[in-house]
């Protein structure tokens, strides 16, 4: 079974996500999400990405502490075959994740001219 190939995170306003592509096969491959927090130093499952025939997986609420390494990794499971797992670079939110600019809302009262920021959640 091959393995998943051009394994990338992104990360945008806090939303991280994990994206790969897989080849077409006969069966539909199912994929395993793992990932490793540098503080737990072991892989486990991302219980959302267990058996997903997405390619991608939301990591969003695994990814809490902006400083800390996190790895991560995925494999294919065709039938009751599977592809070795292939990793991904190390992910820091802070230094990888981006943010975008905030929304901004103008409108005039009279002669004053208003601006409303709103931030990201």
């Amino acid at each position: 079974v091959p393995s998943p190939t051009e394994i990338v995170v992104t990360s945008e306003n806090f939303k991280t996500v994990l994206h790969w592509q897989y080849p077409s096969v006969s069966e539909t491959p199912r994929f395993i999400v793992e990932i490793k927090p540098y503080n737990l130093g072991d892989y486990k499952n991302v219980s959302t990405c267990v058996n997903t025939s997405a390619h991608f997986c939301d990591l969003s609420e695994e990814i809490c502490d902006p400083y800390s390494s996190h790895w991560l990794r995925v494999k294919a499971v065709v039938g009751s075959q599977e592809s070795e797992f292939v990793e991904a670079n190390e992910f820091i939110l802070q230094r990888h994740g981006k943010i975008g600019p905030p929304k901004l809302n103008l409108s005039r009262h009279d002669d004053k001219i208003v601006v409303d920021i709103y931030h990201h959640v």
